[in-house]
């Protein structure tokens, strides 16, 4: 049957129309994988920023500001006041007057763009309840840098006890230092989202996983940048063969 006027037939139209959709959904999926492509472009050359400002950081010359780490009166620092430097909380705020702020993504090198993005700060407070809603957290820091998995004696209860690096940290360079979390599971085991680590052939807290959340949010995979200033991706992060996940730095005296 031909539609009114010579115009194309009912099977004809219909045809078009599929071929249009099929078209359609082409275009949707090459527009998906550029847009997946180019977040993981952005969030890796972010991680390649917290690498960059983490080796100055680090460095006995060329560091400035390190917070409570200058306040202890030893030398060395904390990698919390690394992370703090980062999101200008603490003592590096910045915004003077103002007590909260939400964070611009596009300036926040801690913010994934394949992940939540609204995070805001709140003045004179540490990182851990500075930074909010945790959930939305999208990258975190290796904890053994912050927390060492130490067993005391006669006890045998195992503990984590802080860490103070130094710029010896920088002759490690195959150590994962932040990477891509999943604040919300996170949140839901109860855990502050900002450091997590997988487990390794040990014993004690490190060995159950529970502060291992990693998100793989660009095409199945996670990025992370490492003491050595690069960036690599992975869909298998905790047994990526050149990861040091296992490197500890020996906790406080």
């Amino acid at each position: 049957m031909r539609l009114r006027g010579g115009g194309f037939t009912l099977v004809e139209l219909l045809v078009v129309i599929s071929i249009i959709a099929l078209l359609l959904a082409i275009l949707g999926t090459a527009l998906g994988k550029v847009s997946c492509a180019t977040k993981s472009f952005v969030c890796k050359n972010n991680l390649k920023t917290v690498a960059f400002e983490f080796s100055l950081f680090a460095d006995d010359y060329s560091h400035g500001h390190r917070g409570e780490s200058d306040q202890t009166g030893r030398s060395g620092f904390y990698v919390t006041d690394f992370q703090e430097s980062l999101y200008g909380v603490d003592e590096f705020w910045d915004l003077g007057v103002v007590t909260e702020a939400a964070y611009k993504p596009s300036r926040q090198p801690l913010i994934c763009p394949a992940g939540p993005q609204f995070l805001e700060r709140q003045q004179g407070q540490p990182c851990q309840s500075a930074v909010n809603p945790q959930k939305n957290v999208s990258i975190g820091f290796n904890m053994r840098l912050l927390s060492a998995n130490v067993q005391h004696y006669p006890s045998g209860w195992w503990v984590l006890q802080d860490v103070r690096l130094d710029s010896r940290i920088l002759e490690h360079p195959a150590v994962p230092l932040a990477f891509d979390v999943d604040g919300e599971k996170a949140v839901k085991r109860r855990k502050y989202p900002f450091y997590s680590v997988p487990a390794v052939d040990e014993a004690g807290l490190y060995a159950t996983d529970q502060f291992w959340f990693p998100a793989s949010r660009h095409g199945e995979q996670l990025n992370a940048c490492f003491i050595g200033g690069y960036v690599l991706s992975s869909g298998n992060p905790a047994h990526e063969p050149g990861w040091d996940w296992g490197y500890q730095p020996p906790p406080e005296d």
